[in-house]
């Protein structure tokens, strides 16, 4: 099943850059993620713990720690903590099958090439680029509400 901890993690990264000088409460970046403050505080602690965001107890002025030209999309990834792979294989499957015994080793190869190409990816999209298109995206649906 997929986890959607790296979008949200991104999520509130641009939030936050695109609003820098707003007052910006959990329950206001919980609401834009369509969560509840509770865990838009634990998210927003994932980035703490990862130095790409910076907080002050009692001040609702969340910042990131570095500009969003320079903290990529692999930077937040690594603070989701992966503890697996993004694509993880079925080991348990039947031995007795020749398909199943030897699935597990043919997706892992290949399960591997994925996991590098993804990586490298995301080495290259930086939280500007994200802020670049939400903003472009953002004017385009507001000149088409205009028609």
């Amino acid at each position: 099943m997929a986890n959607n901890r790296l979008s949200d993690l991104l999520h509130i990264l641009v939030y936050i850059q695109m609003h820098q000088n707003q007052k910006l409460t959990s329950d206001l970046i919980a609401s834009s993620l369509n969560t509840n403050p509770s865990l838009a505080r634990r998210m927003m602690g994932q980035l703490r713990k990862a130095d790409l965001l910076e907080t002050t107890q009692g001040s609702a002025t969340p910042k990131l720690t570095k500009d969003p030209k320079d903290i990529t999309v692999f930077d937040v990834y690594l603070a989701t903590c992966p503890d697996s792979p993004l694509l993880k294989v079925d080991h348990n499957t039947s031995k007795e099958c020749q398909v199943g015994n030897a699935i597990p080793g043919v997706l892992n190869k290949y399960y591997l090439d994925i996991q590098s190409a993804a990586e490298a990816k995301m080495r290259h999209v930086t939280i500007q680029d994200l802020i670049n298109d939400v903003e472009m995206s953002i004017r385009h649906h507001l000149m088409v509400a205009e028609q």
